[in-house]
């Protein structure tokens, strides 16, 4: 069973997997696959391009993804960035939105992967 972080919730993730620790760190090593690489994509969508659809269309993937490993304000902010994206308006508060994402990913991210490491198989 993951350890405590007070950023991150691992209520979900243990229910699905019943304890069992290589589950555990099966999600946690898709979700370290995908999650930094999706953020960096949905940065460099945000901060070079005027690709409204693509903002969303990422914003909603990664934030299917903290609804398991649930971190802090992610999916809310996920989920905020989606809801301009699609209304393609307020860009400098999706600015905002990412810069506190990445400030929180950043922070958890060691943990994330240490927690990975003790649950693997």
């Amino acid at each position: 069973m993951p350890e405590h972080h007070p950023l991150v919730d691992f209520s979900y993730l243990n229910e699905l997997s019943g304890g069992d620790p290589g589950y555990i760190g099966a999600v946690l090593e898709i979700f370290l696959d995908t999650t930094p690489a999706g953020i960096t994509q949905l940065e460099k969508l945000i901060k070079e391009t005027d690709d409204w659809d693509a903002i969303y269309k990422q914003a909603h993937f990664l934030k299917s993804g903290v609804t398991i490993i649930k971190i802090k304000d992610l999916y809310e902010q996920f989920a905020e960035i989606e809801h301009l994206g699609r209304r393609r308006e307020n860009r400098r508060r999706i600015e905002q939105l990412l810069d506190d994402i990445v400030a929180t990913f950043n922070e958890v991210h060691p943990f994330l992967i240490e927690q990975r490491d003790k649950n693997k198989k």
